[in-house]
């Protein structure tokens, strides 16, 4: 397989994540910054990881633990937490 092929293959199985999605448009502009920085990172950044973005383990868990579970390790990283 080629390099090109490898990473279409890698891009297509990139998921949004619908409960982040779903989190985010449902906060304001400024909860949302809240929680972004709450979590250390930006509310650009959490659009991205909701739309397929790459997420860490560790940015994982602090999204989860600051929604209150309502995002889902599993959902964000499901090669990890599955």
């Amino acid at each position: 397989m080629s390099a090109l092929q490898n990473l279409k293959t890698s891009s297509e199985s990139k998921k949004h994540v619908k409960s982040l999605l779903v989190y985010i448009k449902s906060k304001s502009k400024e909860d949302l910054e809240r929680f972004a920085k709450s979590c250390g990172t930006t509310s650009s950044n959490l659009l991205q990881i909701a739309y397929g973005g790459s997420v860490s383990a560790m940015l994982s868990k602090k999204i989860n633990k600051e929604s209150e579970g309502k995002i889902s390790l599993s959902e964000l990283r499901p090669d990890i937490f599955s």
